[in-house]
Order: C-alpha cells, then sequence, then structure tokens
C-alpha cells in the first residue's frame, strides 16, 4: 500500500513540475534586491510584532509592499539555507544539508571538507540564472559555504562583481581583519587593536563591515542604474560572535538604547537591529533619488529562525512570537521567518499574503521576473502571480519538505497540517494544525493516522533520488552518541531556552 501511494506521489509531482516549467508570463524584467538578515526571527521587526526594537524603515516598506505571514526559511541554519537558495532547492534535495560537514560513515566524526560531488555547486545558481538573463550581478556580505573560491570561479558562478568575506565563520567578525574584493583580498590593519576587534561597541574606530558593504551598493546601484540588475545582499546582521572573538555583538555606537533599562548585549542586538533598518532605508532612498523604484523590486527575509543566545537567552524581545522553537529546530520558530516584497505600482501597498512560499522560490520568482524559464533541477514555483495580486494565476504545491541533520529532523507543511519528526526516519512523526495551533503545542497525530502516514510517506518521497544522500543518510533512531545530535534532543527533553 504505501508503495503505490508513493507512485501516486511521484506522478502528481511530476504534473506539478510539467505544469509550472510549461507555465508563460509576461517579462517584466525589473531590477531586483534580496537582502538577507542573519538569524532574524519571525518577530523581530516592528511590523511582525516587535514592540521593542525599533525598524521604522522595513515597517514603512512592508505598509507600502506585502508581507508575507508564511513564509520559510529554506533550512534552519546558515549553510544549509543560504546554499539552498541560491541553487532552489529543498532540503531534501540541497547538496548542503547541515552547517557542519557531513558525518563519516556510522556517524564516527565529521569530514573535514566537501566532497567535490557536493561543493562548489555544480548545478546553477542564482547569480547564474540572472546573469544569463541579460543581468548585471552583484552579490555582498556572507557568502556561502566556502564561495568564493579560486581566482576567477565566482564569475562562472553568475557574479558579475562580489565583496565579502571568504568563509561563514569569518562573518562573525564585524571590523574583519580581510575581505574579499572579485580576487582581490584587501586588509584592514585599523581593525587589528583589541580594542577594535574586542569590544561591543567600537565608536568611531576601525572599519565596520556594514558600512563598506552598503558603501559598494549603493555604488553599484548608481553605477548600474541605466541597466537591469540584480543585487544579492546576504548580511551578517544580527549574528553573534564566537566567544574568542569577543562574544559581543559589534555596533560603532548604541543608537537610541542607551538609556534603556536592559542588558548591554541586549542593547548591542537592538542596536545592529536598526541600524540594519536605517541600510534598508538607504537602499529604498536611493532608487527613488535615481528614480526607479517603480521598476525595481525589493525583497527582505531571513536565512532562519531567531537565535537568542546572543543576549543570553534573556525574554526582552519575544523574537520568534507565537512560535515554537528556534534557530536549528523545523518546529516554526526555526523556519517561518519574515518576508517582504516592495515594489511601487506593482505591488499593492498594504497588502498581507498567507501563501506558503520558501526561499527556494526565489529562483523560479526571479526567472519568472526576468521572462526565462527556471533550471530543471529547482524545486522552486514563482510567486509572482502572488505579488502582482493575480491569485488565480498562482501555481499550488502539495507540501514544502525541509531535514536538518543535527537532530536527524525532517517536517512537512501541508496546507494547513504540519508534521516534525526527529532523531530518524522510524521515530514518532508529530502533528500540528497550524490555523489553529501556530505554536505547535497541541500534537494531534493520534487522531489523524491516515494524515500521519500521509506524511511519512512524503517524508520519503521529497529525498528520494538525489544523488546527495549518501552524504546525508538518516538513521531509523535517534543516535545519542552524536555530539550534536545529543545537544539538540537534551534541549528537546529540557524545554526550548527562551
Amino acid at each position: 500500500m504505501r508503495q503505490l501511494l508513493i507512485f501516486f506521489l511521484i506522478v502528481t509531482l511530476q504534473v506539478s513540475c510539467k505544469t509550472e516549467k510549461n507555465a508563460s508570463a509576461e517579462a517584466l524584467r525589473p531590477n531586483i534586491i534580496l537582502i538577507n538578515a542573519d538569524d532574524l526571527g519571525y518577530a523581530g521587526m516592528g511590523c511582525y510584532g516587535q514592540e521593542l526594537i525599533l525598524t521604522p524603515n522595513i515597517d514603512k516598506m512592508a505598509s507600502e509592499g506585502m508581507r508575507f505571514t508564511d513564509f520559510y526559511s529554506p533550512n534552519t541554519v546558515c549553510v544549509p539555507s543560504r546554499a539552498g537558495l541560491i541553487l532552489g532547492m529543498h532540503p531534501g534535495h540541497c547538496p548542503i544539508r547541515d552547517n557542519s560537514l557531513p558525518h563519516k560513515e556510522n556517524y564516527k566524526d565529521y569530514m573535514t571538507e566537501y566532497p567535490e560531488e557536493l561543493w562548489p555547486p555544480k548545478l546553477p545558481t542564482l547569480g547564474r540564472v540572472m546573469k544569463d538573463a541579460g543581468y548585471k550581478t552583484a552579490q555582498f556580505g556572507k557568502l556561502e559555504a566556502g564561495i568564493p573560491l579560486k581566482k576567477g570561479k565566482m564569475t562562472e558562478h553568475g557574479w558579475d562583481y562580489w565583496f565579502g568575506f571568504k568563509e561563514t565563520g569569518a562573518a562573525f567578525q564585524y571590523y574583519p581583519l580581510e575581505l574579499w574584493k572579485n580576487d582581490e583580498r584587501i586588509t584592514f590593519p585599523e581593525n587589528e587593536p583589541e580594542e577594535v576587534h574586542r569590544p561591543g561597541i567600537a565608536g568611531n574606530r576601525g572599519t565596520y563591515s556594514q558600512e563598506l558593504f552598503m558603501d559598494e551598493i549603493i555604488n553599484f546601484i548608481r553605477e548600474n542604474c541605466d541597466s537591469t540588475f540584480f543585487i544579492y545582499f546576504p548580511t551578517q546582521i544580527p549574528h553573534g560572535r564566537s566567544p574568542r572573538d569577543g562574544d559581543e555583538i559589534q555596533v560603532p555606537d548604541i543608537g537610541p538604547y542607551a538609556d534603556r533599562d536592559w542588558t548591554h548585549l541586549e542593547k548591542l542586538y537592538a542596536a545592529a537591529l536598526s541600524r540594519l533598518d536605517s541600510d534598508v532605508g538607504r537602499i529604498i532612498s536611493i532608487l527613488k533619488e535615481l528614480e526607479i523604484e517603480d521598476n525595481t523590486v525589493v525583497f527582505f527575509t531571513s536565512d532562519n529562525g531567531d537565535e537568542n543566545s546572543y543576549y543570553k537567552y534573556t525574554r526582552r524581545f519575544n523574537a520568534t512570537g507565537p512560535l515554537k522553537g528556534k534557530k536549528r529546530y523545523l518546529y516554526e520558530g526555526g523556519i517561518r521567518v519574515p518576508m517582504i516584497a516592495w515594489w511601487p505600482g506593482k505591488i499593492s501597498p498594504g497588502t498581507e499574503s498567507d501563501f506558503p512560499a520558501a526561499g527556494w522560490d526565489f529562483m523560479s520568482t526571479f526567472a519568472n521576473l526576468a521572462g526565462v524559464k527556471p533550471p530543471e533541477h529547482t524545486d522552486g514555483i514563482s510567486i509572482v502571480p502572488v505579488l502582482t495580486g493575480n491569485l488565480k494565476e498562482q501555481n499550488q504545491r502539495d507540501y514544502l519538505y525541509w531535514e536538518y541533520h543535527w537532530g536527524k529532523q525532517q517536517a512537512i507543511r501541508m496546507g494547513k497540517y504540519k508534521g516534525i519528526r526527529i532523531g530518524g526516519t522510524e521515530e514518532p512523526i508529530e502533528l500540528y494544525d497550524l490555523s489553529t495551533d501556530l505554536g505547535e503545542k497541541n500534537n494531534i497525530a493520534h487522531k489523524q493516522p491516515d494524515l500521519v502516514k500521509q506524511i511519512d510517506s512524503l517524508m520519503f518521497v521529497a529525498r528520494m533520488g538525489s544523488p546527495y544522500n549518501k552524504y546525508w543518510p538518516l538513521p531509523e533512531h535517534k543516535l545519542y552518541h552524536v555530539k550534536w545530535d545529543k545537544w539538540i534532543f537534551d534541549n528537546i527533553e529540557k524545554g526550548f531556552i527562551k
């Protein structure tokens, strides 16, 4: 019976994919800017319920555009999430599915470098799709999973221009010792003194990475305002730093929060987010100054859910809002993220959409906007009809799928239902009705056994046939001897640190 159901699901998916590939749309060809925040929780901004952190520019962007309530990141931590975004693939197909490298055989340890089959990517990236469509392309900030590469290789992945950190871990530093611009290594000796690279508030000393990126972005927009351009800005804000770097988010100043009765770390976190908000305002302002705002669509989202360890787990900001869990978990708090789309004259101001979409949909959406077909490998669908209010033309899908290899987690969103399984393919599936239980508090799996069986089959189908599965096996049951899995299980059993 299970095999018959799987066969039926495969046929259904093939029909859905064929419909998407054959769909044609008028080539709109706007400029496109995608801003991807780092660890920004669902309720981190005012327009999503934040009451303490000031985000007036992003809130205005939402009031002038469309706010998505049911948008999801490709994964629950940065590396697989960003890989899924630039490849347009869900985690059952994506070549990277964890922040850590794949396990060695029998889960004894981790590999020390990516197998050549996994990374650098062999499939067309988001940059490649847009460059081939005739766009001028640029990427700034936190580059993903070992890109940039050897000299000249970034261009092969579609970027005419790029400026950022060479490794994911290097982006923990807000006052970096080096950055890479195209194939040139740029050093910052002014950031070497301990009083610059250690404390949270650096004052007017040193060179702040976010200001560098913003200046470069503004220059790129000015220089290409007569062309059609695509900018991807995966910012490092509000990601924290490791203890060896100082354990404090860094900002030039603490802004409007100096007199708040908060902890020092809370003030730093809020100041960083407000600074990012100001940067979004700068981007909107330059578009208006150059009078290209009507032909430019700006997207703002996050790579995964909230991480409150950066301010020592206080409940001050309630940055997950009503959601359960946080970064590293496939509960809603780990994967449901903000997403705002702004496009004057095309997106009706003050609109809201509950259409379930995910970061792997950007590739098909941007290809649609550019008037080209998306690559064959993508799992995404174009959400342009949602953006432009043509809901009758919007392609639907049966479900969204995630897997994350710390904790051996899998999740399915199917309509109003959410299934999640932690620990292995034979562990029990939890089932939640998100329409009445957004906080995933009431597990109704015992009431819907047939639906649970269907979700179990979908979890099998969603990853079936991927050539990368051999690097990302899922065990049948929990493996407490795997270091990071045990950490995940311990947190679940103790209750989430909030």
